[in-house]
C-alpha cells in the first residue's frame, strides 16, 4: 500500500500504518501499543481530523474509535447503508458513530431496487441490480470540534428526507 494511510490487520488485531515501513510488517503491526505514526504527523498540521471507517463490522468500527480516542476528531463508520443510533462522544473527545447511514433511495434494499435482490435471495441466481428511485434520504453527522483542541464537543446525526430538504 502507497503512502500514509491507516491499515488494520485482523489477524494480528491492531493497526499500522500503510506506507510507513516502522511499525508495519507486511501488514501486521510490529508495535501495536503505539499509536500510529501517519496520526501524529497529521495533527502537527491539522487539529480537526475525521476518520472514516469503512467496515462490515462494528467492533471494528467501535475497536478503531476507541484507539483513536483523543487523537482525532471524529470516527465515523460507513459501508453498510444502515444508520446506527449510537453516536456519542467518547471519553477523550472522539465523536463516533458506527455507521453513518446510506445517502440514496430508502424504499430499496441497501440502494437497489428489491425484486432483484429477493430474486437472487430465493434463487441463487445472479441478477441485474439496478438503482432504486423512491424514498431518497441524506445521512450525515453534524460534529461540532473545538478548532483549538481538535476535541469534539457534540455530534448530531441527520437523516433528511426529500421533504426535510425541500424546506430547508
Amino acid at each position: 500500500v502507497g503512502g500514509d494511510g491507516l491499515a488494520f490487520d485482523r489477524e494480528a488485531g491492531a493497526p499500522g500504518v500503510a506506507g510507513d515501513r516502522e511499525g508495519v510488517d507486511e501488514g501486521r503491526a510490529r508495535n501495536p501499543g503505539n499509536r500510529p505514526h501517519a496520526v501524529e504527523r497529521l495533527r502537527e498540521e491539522a487539529k480537526v481530523i475525521l476518520v472514516d471507517m469503512h467496515g462490515e463490522a462494528s467492533s471494528e468500527k467501535t475497536a478503531i474509535a476507541s484507539y483513536f480516542d483523543g487523537l482525532v476528531s471524529a470516527v465515523v463508520g460507513t459501508h453498510t447503508h444502515v444508520p446506527t443510533c449510537d453516536h456519542r462522544v467518547l471519553p477523550r473527545g472522539t465523536a463516533y458513530c458506527t455507521d453513518l447511514g446510506m445517502t440514496g433511495p430508502y424504499d430499496s434494499i441497501i440502494g437497489v431496487e428489491k425484486d432483484a435482490v429477493i430474486h437472487r435471495f430465493l434463487t441463487g441466481m445472479p441478477s441485474r441490480f439496478e438503482t432504486a428511485k423512491g424514498d431518497p434520504r441524506f445521512a450525515a453527522a453534524v460534529v461540532d470540534v473545538d478548532e483549538q483542541t481538535g476535541r469534539a464537543r457534540a455530534i448530531d446525526r441527520m437523516l433528511l428526507t426529500e421533504n426535510d430538504i425541500r424546506g430547508l
